[in-house]
């Protein structure tokens, strides 16, 4: 079947909207009809060449939702009709991180830059008959995508599939840092530095933990208003005060018990770490350019301190168990996601979309590839 897609061919350059030939699926594989995709900052990475991909051309796109329309041989538990989010790791179930219900960590990951399917072969040509990848073996800029039933979560078919796109990537990402990675208790106190896709749910995520101080610090005036009343307590303007003075400032000088880096961060690190209380803990989950290869921490004050310096993808815990719980404490209240989306948009309009993410003026937006 012919499929619009918007494909990346160079960094740099706009992502093109094209038709490109889709197979149908092969065995253990499925045919989703996308309803809806989050434009996150690791794709405009990928645009940018700061995350590098094995091949081009590709089409882009992870987070996203959609309703299977056809199932191929071997496929178990997901039948035509069902509703499903996009698990951007797929979980093979056999690895030793499956095993232990660490999803998130499949041997599998390693592999969701290369392009091909989970077999090694492709479902996408382009017009001249090429090979076309798929980001994250799911390629969900499109209207229909083929993904193997490792790469999908069934959810409840009453769920707005726009919603549903959220919780897979970044809802999961900042909750779970904060749950599941940090281990935020009761009466903590957390810093969130970049409140954006991720950094908006670290403060969600925070909230829900029951965390007493919640610091939302940005360079955007409106993401500082954003993050209240996603449950920040407190905001810090970091273009124009002193990041750690104004933490010390508001924790007695002992700094808070968890800092979350969001962005850049070569540039927010040290900062949030110095921010941060003895033998407290400080969560990574932005991505950076595939070109830096330090980060700048003096290893004295890392020892004296002792703090820990921790990475989180997928706010470190299974898609399969994760997403569910979010579909459910989104249905108690207990976190939002309607709230999340600044705007929607066609697929034709997906570069006007980054540029508004990255100009700050998006906390999430959606693309529909069928508006």
């Amino acid at each position: 079947m012919r499929v619009r897609s918007a494909v990346f061919h160079r960094p740099g350059d706009p992502l093109s909207i094209e038709e490109i030939e889709l197979d149908p699926p092969q065995a253990g594989e499925l045919l989703v009809r996308v309803e809806a995709v989050g434009l996150c900052r690791t794709d405009w990475h990928v645009m940018q060449g700061e995350r590098r991909v094995a091949m081009s051309p590709m089409v882009l796109g992870h987070e996203g939702a959609g309703v299977v329309e056809e199932i191929g041989p071997g496929v178990a538990g997901v039948a035509p009709g069902d509703h499903v989010v996009l698990a951007f790791i797929p979980g093979c179930g056999t690895c030793r991180w499956c095993r232990s219900g660490r999803e998130h960590l499949c041997v599998l990951g390693p592999r969701i830059t290369l392009g091909p399917q989970v077999d090694g072969t492709f479902r996408r040509r382009d017009a001249t008959g090429r090979d076309v990848g798929a980001f994250c073996m799911i390629g969900a800029f499109a209207q229909y995508t083929v993904v193997h039933q490792a790469s999908v979560v069934p959810i409840d078919r009453d769920l707005p599939l726009d919603l549903a796109s959220l919780v897979a990537c970044g809802v999961p990402a900042g909750v779970g840092a904060a749950r599941h990675r940090a281990k935020v208790r009761p009466g903590d106190s957390v810093l969130v530095v970049g409140v954006g896709g991720d950094g908006m749910n670290v403060v969600q995520g925070a909230r829900l933990a029951g965390a007493a101080t919640i610091v939302a610090a940005d360079v955007v005036a409106h993401k500082l208003d954003w993050a209240r009343a996603f449950g920040a307590t407190h905001t810090i303007d970091a273009g124009r005060e002193d990041l750690v003075a104004a933490v010390h400032a508001l924790t007695d000088g002992v700094g808070v018990d968890h800092a979350f880096v969001c962005i850049d961060p070569p540039r927010t690190l040290l900062p949030a770490f110095r921010a941060t209380a003895k033998a407290g803990n400080v969560v990574v989950t932005a991505l950076t350019p595939a070109d830096e290869l330090s980060l700048p921490v003096p290893p004295l004050e890392l020892v004296t301190s002792q703090k820990a310096i921790m990475g989180s993808v997928y706010g470190f815990a299974s898609p399969r168990v994760q997403i569910p719980e979010l579909v459910a404490l989104y249905r108690q209240g207990a976190i939002r996601l309607s709230e999340l989306v600044t705007r929607r948009y066609p697929l034709d309009a997906i570069n006007d979309g980054y540029a508004d993410l990255i100009a700050g003026r998006n906390l999430r937006g959606v693309v529909l590839p069928f508006a």
